[in-house]
């Protein structure tokens, strides 16, 4: 029993550090035809590649089935890529290269134009295996490349910087920064009610402070983040644009606090403030202050079900005089099911307000919505069913309302090559009286190498 209670404390000690490596490896996930937000600079809600998943009788150990574990987040030995340890670093890396086809590359177009394309990314990161304190650093790269829409090319890039310095058995400090280099997307409403048929890039520089603090069963976990938007200045059919006009800053600030009733159940309350200020002069009326209430709670089900839900209120007022607030309902919510040890279901929602480059608005409530399925068929293939939804809603501008379907596998060769194939599906269900409506047919094709 001694001997069992040992192990089991083990694998709780090593599994945070393992999980370290899980946004790197989500930076080169395979996306097909997403909508691209801002602020979300880096695609979080496609599968993840290259991750070996296999579960086998003489393989299962107390880690690849301890409570919470999902499909995705399990350790998996004989597949997991090594890295390398030097020092008190472990430093990973991966390339990934295939081809993908597109039956609707301009869906802003009267007519549908398909294409093929190449598409390559790469991602390097070292983390600090200490037993105290933390630090790290990630780069990555992606690009498309179309054999005959050149125009439609893009090359995204992001480094970051994290560290960690712990106080105490349950408090810390943090601190991060990352540089974004990104696009909006062509089937993005946003470009499509401003007539563009070509992605949009932009930069980003994100810089952020936090931390928490536990008193007993109480924890607050305060942070503070400063975001520089810039969009890149481009030349289309002979004409200069001014995307420079939608730059913009955002200060916000939040302080989550957390109650726990017993462990892996909690009480939840949150509190946000954001400061939006535009950096050209005639664009000032768009600056924009908005404050934020929600509670709820975390919650642990015998292992089987977890859930995160916060639902609450929000409010954003703007410099423009007479302009009207946009407020209503806010949510944010995560549920996970595993009704199986090979099976994980994950059905997750929020309700945000966004930014918009449109003339005519300022901001949108934006609700999205996705349900996951995730399922290790065999040893060395895993399957993934996603559907998500998404609706926008522009103050007496109308709404917009997305689906998309998407079908992915992952077969693991071995620890150090993976192959991945998705099928997406993207339909415009509804949109302004003007603006077409369309779908989009996308498949893909992958290899991932990794260290």
């Amino acid at each position: 029993m001694r001997l069992k209670n040992r192990t089991l404390r083990a694998a709780k000690a090593i599994r945070p550090w393992s999980l370290m490596a899980l946004p790197a490896m989500a930076l080169l996930a395979p996306v097909v035809g997403f909508s691209q937000e801002v602020l979300q600079s880096i695609q979080t809600e496609a599968p993840l590649a290259g991750r070996g998943p296999s579960q086998t009788p003489q393989s299962i150990n107390s880690t690849a089935t301890a409570r919470n574990v999902t499909v995705q987040t399990r350790q998996r030995p004989d597949y997991d890529p090594a890295g390398i340890r030097l020092g008190g670093f472990r430093y990973d890396a991966a390339l990934e290269a295939g081809m993908g086809y597109d039956d609707n590359l301009q869906p802003n177009s009267p007519e549908d134009q398909s294409d093929g394309y190449f598409t390559q990314g790469v991602n390097v990161s070292a983390a600090s295996t200490w037993s105290r304190h933390a630090l790290g650093l990630t780069a990555s790269q992606e690009t498309r490349q179309h054999l005959r829409y050149n125009d439609l090319n893009w090359l995204d890039y992001a480094i970051g910087l994290r560290g960690r310095y712990d106080i105490g058995r349950a408090s810390s400090v943090n601190a991060s920064y990352r540089r974004v280099h990104s696009h909006l997307a062509v089937n993005n409403f946003e470009l499509q009610s401003e007539g563009v048929n070509r992605p949009i890039p932009y930069d980003s520089d994100i810089f952020q402070i936090g931390g928490t603090a536990a008193f007993n069963r109480l924890s607050v976990s305060p942070t503070v983040s400063y975001t520089t938007l810039r969009y890149e200045e481009e030349t289309i059919n002979g004409q200069r644009t001014n995307n420079s006009q939608n730059d913009y800053d955002s200060l916000l600030a939040e302080v989550e606090a957390g109650y726990s009733l017993v462990p892996g159940r909690s009480l939840l309350a949150l509190v946000r403030l954001q400061d939006i200020t535009y950096q050209e002069a005639g664009q000032q009326n768009r600056d924009s202050f908005t404050w934020e209430v929600q509670g709820g709670f975390n919650y642990d089900l015998t292992g089987l079900w977890q859930a995160r839900l916060l639902i609450g209120y929000r409010s954003r007022d703007y410099e423009e005089p007479g302009r009207k607030p946009l407020e209503g309902l806010a949510f944010e919510g995560q549920i996970t099911y595993l009704p199986t040890q090979l099976t994980t279901v994950t059905l997750a929602a929020s309700r945000t307000i966004e930014e918009s480059i449109r003339e005519n608005s300022v901001s949108y409530t934006r609700t999205a919505g996705r349900l996951t399925v995730d399922h290790e068929l065999l040893r060395n293939v895993i399957l993934t069913g996603e559907l998500r939804a998404e609706h926008r809603e522009y103050p007496q501008q109308g709404e917009v309302t997305d689906g998309i379907g998407l079908i992915g596998a992952r077969y693991l060769i071995n620890r150090n090559l993976s192959l991945v194939a998705n099928y997406q599906h993207t339909e415009r269900l509804s949109a302004p009286n003007g603006f077409r409506e369309y779908g989009i047919n996308q498949v893909q094709v992958r290899l991932r190498i990794a260290l």
